[in-house]
């Protein structure tokens, strides 16, 4: 036993002997040109400037300095180069056979990395010329597992620069420092801290600048086919035309990574001011709120593989608005999207782009066109559902909003429902973007919408009113490559329906009084009117064909009046021009005799006293103007031409009457008549036209019956009746 055990300490003395020898006796700089020739072989220019150094104790290993990289045709262009690099290794366990790296550590480390004009990478010519492959015969498989165990590695003051001549894109990575403690393959935890600072610039454009600190441990198995990230948390800041910070926490646990690769987590943003995050980014959002995307957070957990990923528990906050749910690609080879979404209340109006001030445009000036991205409209895989208690678009407050979206092989189909103002609303649409032109359909309803808060919404009522509660209904097409072209050709069908319906601030009762006071030549009795048109019923039907609005049929009581109306509103000029026709309708509270003609248009209404103005449809009052300025006190007046033809035909019926069978008989003589008993009624007319009384629907801008003669008259002389002059808008 004593035997052996001084065997083994003479084997001792001789190792270390032996490693005293290597360190003190052995200069390792003599090893340079061999390494340096080692490299040239293989197609790379090593240059070795420092000194090679050996350590002992307590650890063994082994220092360079000053080394370079280059191409053998470019030696003096250096692609790599290091100040210092030192590996060591645990002396102990080296004299039971296990080699245990102590310390790696490299300090100064510089790569550039170059793309010139033509395309090629400086990288490219560390490469050994090409040979002849030989066969080689099959290896026994070996022990894949990895056995790493290393108490400390760092990288420290390092860079890598990187530049493209062809982009002119240039990319700097500089103050890196890695440290990594107890490194293992043993699945145990270690620690990783990595800062770093990257420049972006490009040609044409502001650098910008990243700011970066990450700290997480991590875990591996001796198969590097397990991984974990925990505690994981990254500081970053970004310094550009603004300067903005974030940072993010996460943890992931990554499986079969050699196989089936597959990982869950959680990632959190914490908040961070967005507009601030794209400002430094050097795009500066412009929004009608100038605090909208002032804060953005966001947290979710991550589910996924090499084919799907999936954010699940999801939850945003943007501003004002949290949204819960999840998102996630289903597969990636076909960029399938599904979402689902619940969400507060959202005011989209606060990210449209700010109001400007729009010149008027011109046909021979028309607005600016966006084209329609077919393209990417073909490749969208979606399906996405979207829920909010509130939404408000172009000052329109919808709530309880439901939007279902489908997307696939380039048919998009969407469904929305959704109350505003005490109604509801449904719309379903499909656009088929298969062909070479985008084909859209559509089918939209309201019922029971409330008028007169959507007009407040809409600052629309500042001119006229609406009160009361509609049902519509509108089904159309259209198909272009742009957004104009969708809107020149839009072709639609709508119904609308309505009850206990107000018009303001025009009373039409009123209207059909004053005229028929006229064409009888009687004053109007001393009556306050109420300043509104109170519909007891209301339909009718529109349709829309190359931007002009077309009224087919509509109906509107009106006590004992019913009034309809045609016309069009011609979208391209900003011209509308409807007439509304009237008929006086009887019914058993009327007095119809021989002697006694006792009519009145509503109980509190105006009497008639010819039974001339019962049952007949007259085209009285016509209203025409800027459609998107509409205004009825100053665009609704009589029609001065069929005001003629009124009176005219009134004649002949007075005369009618007053002749009996007679008037045949003596028609021709009785036509002079007629003509002068016209023009008395004008000249009445006229001078009733002129008395300069404005009536509660009038306005001083109005102007009068538009006769050369009335353009002599005064401005303050505004007409209680303006009429208008016969046109209609094409």
């Amino acid at each position: 036993m004593k035997i052996l055990l001084k065997s083994l300490a003479i084997l001792v003395v001789l190792v270390l002997l032996a490693a005293l020898a290597l360190v003190f006796l052995v200069d390792a700089n003599r090893f340079k040109p061999r390494i340096e020739a080692i490299a040239k072989d293989q197609g790379i220019a090593l240059q070795i400037n420092g000194d090679l150094g050996w350590d002992l104790w307590p650890s063994l290993g082994v220092a360079v300095n000053e080394v370079r990289v280059a191409a053998l045709d470019a030696p003096n262009q250096p692609i790599a180069e290091l100040q210092q690099a030192s590996l060591m290794l645990a002396l102990m366990p080296l004299f039971s056979g296990d080699f245990q790296v102590d310390h790696i550590a490299v300090d100064g480390a510089v790569i550039s990395l170059k793309v010139d004009a033509n395309g090629k990478g400086n990288w490219e010519a560390l490469s050994k010329p090409d040979q002849p492959v030989k066969p080689t015969q099959p290896e026994p498989a070996a022990d894949t597992n990895l056995k790493l165990d290393i108490q400390h590695i760092s990288l420290s003051n390092s860079k890598v620069n990187y530049s493209d001549a062809q982009s002119g894109q240039t990319i700097a990575l500089r103050d890196i420092n890695l440290t990594m403690s107890d490194v293992n393959t043993r699945a145990a935890p270690f620690a990783l801290d990595l800062s770093f600072v990257m420049e972006l610039a490009q040609a044409g454009a502001d650098k910008l600048e990243l700011q970066a600190a990450l700290k997480n441990t991590v875990s591996v198995d001796d198969a590097v086919n397990n991984i974990k990230l925990a505690d994981g948390k990254l500081q970053a800041e970004i310094i550009g035309g603004e300067t903005a910070e974030f940072a993010l926490d996460y943890a992931l646990v990554i499986t079969d990574l050699q196989k089936e690769l597959a990982y869950k987590g959680d990632i959190k943003l914490t908040e961070m001011n967005a507009r601030k995050f794209f400002a430094a980014l050097g795009t500066e959002l412009k929004t009608a709120n100038s605090d909208a995307f002032s804060k953005v957070a966001f947290s979710s957990g991550v589910d996924g593989t090499a084919k799907k990923v999936k954010l699940e528990n999801l939850k945003l906050v943007l501003d004002t608005t949290n949204f819960s749910g999840s998102i996630g690609i289903t597969d990636f080879s076909t960029g399938a999207l599904k979402l689902v979404l619940d969400g507060d209340e959202i005011n989209v109006d606060h990210y449209l782009p700010p109001p400007t001030e729009t010149t008027e445009q011109t046909a021979a000036a028309p607005a600016e066109d966006t084209l329609l991205p077919l393209d990417d409209l073909r490749g969208l895989n979606i399906n996405a559902k979207l829920a909010l208690k509130k939404l408000i678009v172009n000052k329109i407050a919808l709530e309880n909003v439901a939007l279902k979206v489908l997307a696939k092989n380039g048919m998009i189909e969407q469904n929305l429902t959704a109350k505003a103002y005490a109604g509801a609303i449904t719309a379903k649409g499909q656009l088929d973007a298969r062909g070479q032109q985008a084909q859209v359909q559509f089918d939209a309803g309201v019922e029971g919408l409330e008028l007169e808060p959507l007009l407040k919404e809409l600052e629309m009522d500042s001119k006229f009113g609406l009160q009361g509660a509609v049902q519509a209904r509108a089904l159309g097409s259209t198909q272009g490559n742009s957004v104009n072209q969708l809107f020149k050709s839009l072709r639609s069908n709508a119904t609308f329906s309505g009850a206990q319906v107000r018009l303001l601030p025009i009373n039409l009762e009123q209207q059909f009084c004053k005229l028929v006071n006229l064409v009888n030549k009687t004053e109007d009795p001393a009556k306050v009117w109420d300043e509104f048109t109170a519909m007891n019923e209301l339909s009718g039907s529109i349709k829309w064909r190359d931007e002009i609005i077309t009224i087919d049929t509509f109906k509107a009581g009106v006590e004992k009046l019913q009034l309809g109306s045609s016309g069009k509103i011609n979208l391209a000029t900003d011209e509308y021009d409807i007439f509304l026709p009237f008929k006086l309708n009887k019914d058993k509270t009327d007095t119809i005799t021989a002697e006694q003609v006792a009519v009145t248009t509503s109980a509190g209404g105006c009497s008639i006293g010819s039974q001339y103005w019962l049952e007949r449809g007259m085209e009285l009052l016509r209203c025409k103007g800027s459609f998107a300025e509409i205004n009825p006190l100053s665009d609704c007046r009589p029609d001065k031409e069929l005001l003629v033809e009124l009176t005219k035909d009134y004649a002949v019926y007075k005369l009618k009457e007053k002749h009996g069978a007679k008037y045949e008989e003596k028609k021709d003589e009785l036509k002079q008549k007629v003509e002068k008993e016209k023009n008395k009624l004008l000249d009445k007319l006229q001078q009733r036209l002129n008395k300069g009384a404005v009536s509660s629907v009038a306005v001083s801008s109005a102007p009068s019956v538009t006769e050369p003669a009335a353009a002599s008259a005064p401005a303050a002389e505004a007409s209680a009746i303006p009429t208008q002059d016969k046109g209609a808008v094409e």
